[in-house]
């Protein structure tokens, strides 16, 4: 087969050291905000359409056991 070639749009925002002890202080969970705040960021702007997140279910977001699917580094 002939390869497959897609081209897409991404991004990368830094989350500041301040921000994140800023949500240690008030006890807000780092994953659930950063997840927040993506999908907040992703509605205010054109890019929303060429854009997605990796949404992981509640209920694996949470869970306490540790999975043997590792996900890759990004």
């Amino acid at each position: 087969m002939p390869p497959y070639e897609n081209t897409t749009t991404g991004m990368w925002l830094d989350v500041s050291k301040e921000a994140l002890h800023f949500l240690d202080i008030e006890a807000i969970s780092r994953a659930a905000a950063i997840h927040s705040a993506s999908h907040a960021f992703l509605n205010q702007f054109s890019m929303a359409t060429d854009l997605r997140t990796e949404c992981k279910p509640p209920e694996k977001e949470r869970q306490t056991r540790e999975s043997p699917r590792k996900r890759p580094a990004r």
